[in-house]
């Protein structure tokens, strides 16, 4: 088999990170993914004459919406903005600027990028300038006067360190107000612009952010948010553990914010009893229209329930260290009005999966090991429930669906699956199957027996398993030429462990997955789909 294509690596990037066929969980920035030396497709491209071809994928997978780290895309677009091989992609790469990182986070970590990756004849250069100041400029002067209040800051640079390198300048009074305000702070601005008619509507935000900005009573604070409707990246640290704070952040938060910090507002003891706050969070969870917008996957909602309700309750082990550890600890314990509207939530989200319109065939472990066991970098949830959940995720949005277990004395036991199933049920059917050891290879060569057609084949398991005689990869081309299936897929999931190795590398139709967290279902569909 030939290796795999330039292209197919830089696909792979895109979507997970990585040039490999193999999906980790993890902060792709933390865990040091973007070195130059992970990605060698963007130069092979260039070497292959298709000097452009780079920004025209990532531009493709921004898009799609369906890459699971788009911190990977950011990177990509920062190689090709700084090689020096190729003129026409540096300026491709610049154009799309715009539309990758119109964020001010993805638009910091681009910054932080260019500048590590910049050699020294090509620090801030007339093209970093031009894109840079563009930026900026682009925006409505309330548009960038909330950008720069709410995103001061990250990954070591802020609107200050980069408008000054950059020397962005606007005959727009108001623009240029809030340039002098970035810059010099509102003292200077309010000197330059307090008299003048057209910045008055900037200069009257920057001042209730400052005032904000500097309050030191909880309740004056939870007032100016009501009142100007401020969002939680304008909070100061010194007001994230205040109840009155939250109270009023809550109605101005998104669904996928709000999962996000769940676990912290229980662990600041907020969420007790019947208190106002409890009652907001519930309107939230509750709130259809905003469900519908949110685009939330079920992997994020079951994912956020399952931290939620392990409130209290160490993640990993940690040893006791003195006397007085061993002490019992009083510890907030979740609402259960909570668990239930998460758990409402997580069933509505379900409805929200878009079809791949693929075939499937699901192959699911069920040895004792699976239940008791924790995921890889996911230690709240055992692979048996995220198992079930990616097979629910399937059974519920596609119309071709075939579950099987690993049964007894190797046998494939099918499972009926219907779509209004809950995850608890399906947890129950599985626990009663008669469980037996999982070849790889088995759901392949059954398929292949009753002739069945299938483009994707998902096997869920949680650690690496010892392939027999016929292994995945020689079952997965026996497959393919049987059925006269050529594209037919296989993707492995090792959901307790960090590495996991069964897909040939060089196989565009084979991945495997290690691990779990709520990026994988994701990845599974994008691979499905084709995108990479």
């Amino acid at each position: 088999m030939t290796s795999a294509s330039s292209e197919l690596k830089l696909k792979r990037f895109l979507h997970y990170g990585r040039e490999t066929a193999l999906y980790q969980p993890g902060d792709r920035y933390a865990n040091k993914y973007f070195e130059p030396g992970n990605v060698t497709s963007i130069e092979a491209l260039i070497a292959d004459g298709k000097d452009t071809d780079p920004v025209a994928h990532i531009v493709k997978a921004f898009s799609d919406g369906y890459s699971a780290h788009p911190q990977s895309l950011v990177y990509a677009l920062a190689l090709c903005a700084r090689q020096q091989t190729s003129e026409q992609l540096r300026a491709a790469a610049y154009n799309a600027l715009k539309t990758v990182c119109k964020a001010p986070i993805d638009f910091f970590l681009f910054i932080k990028f260019a500048h590590d990756l910049s050699q020294s004849n090509s620090g801030c250069g007339h093209g970093w300038r031009r894109v840079v100041i563009d930026w900026y400029l682009r925006k409505e002067p309330m548009e960038l006067c909330e950008c720069v209040t709410k995103f001061r800051g990250q990954y070591g640079w802020t609107h200050r360190d980069i408008i000054k390198l950059s020397h962005p300048k606007s005959a727009d009074v108001a623009m240029a107000a809030v340039l002098k305000y970035v810059i010099h702070g509102l003292k200077d601005a309010k000197k330059e612009f307090a008299d003048k008619p057209e910045a008055q509507q900037v200069m009257t935000y920057l001042q209730t952010i400052e005032d904000f900005k500097h309050c030191d009573d909880e309740h004056n604070a939870a007032r100016l948010i009501e009142m100007h409707s401020l969002t939680l990246e304008h909070v100061p640290a010194h007001f994230l553990k205040s109840k009155q704070v939250w109270n009023a952040l809550i109605p101005n938060l998104s669904l996928g914010v709000l999962l996000q910090n769940l676990k912290r507002l229980g662990r600041l003891w907020f969420l007790k009893g019947n208190q106002p706050i409890v009652a907001k969070i519930l309107d939230a969870l509750n709130d259809q229209s905003a469900i519908g917008e949110s685009n939330l996957h079920p992997a994020h909602v079951f994912v956020a329930l399952r931290n939620y309700e392990s409130l209290g309750r160490p993640t990993a082990f940690v040893p006791r260290t003195s006397q007085s550890d061993t002490k019992t600890k009083s510890t907030p314990q979740p609402h259960p009005k909570i668990i239930e509207a998460l758990n409402q939530l997580l069933m509505s989200t379900f409805t929200l999966l878009v079809p791949t319109g693929m075939r499937y065939l699901v192959a699911i472990d069920v040895r004792n090991q699976m239940v008791h066991g924790k995921c890889w970098h996911c230690l709240t949830i055992s692979p048996a429930q995220a198992a079930v959940l990616m097979t629910l995720c399937l059974v519920k949005a596609e119309r071709d669906v075939t579950v099987a277990a690993f049964g007894a004395e190797g046998s494939m036991q099918p499972v009926e699956l219907g779509k209004n199933i809950s995850m608890q049920e399906t947890q129950n059917r599985l626990k009663e199957i008669p469980n037996g050891p999982v070849d790889l290879s088995q759901p392949i060569l059954w398929a292949m027996k009753l002739k069945k057609l299938v483009d994707v084949f998902i096997i869920l398991t949680d650690t690496q398993v010892k392939q027999g005689k016929s292994n995945a990869v020689n079952s997965l081309q026996q497959y393919r030429t049987a059925l006269n299936l050529p594209n037919a897929k296989l993707v492995t999931c090792g959901l307790g462990i960090s590495k996991f190795a069964v897909a040939c590398p060089d196989d565009p139709g084979m991945l495997d997955v290690a691990g779990f967290d709520a990026e994988v279902p994701r990845v599974v569909e994008a691979f499905s789909r084709g995108a990479f």
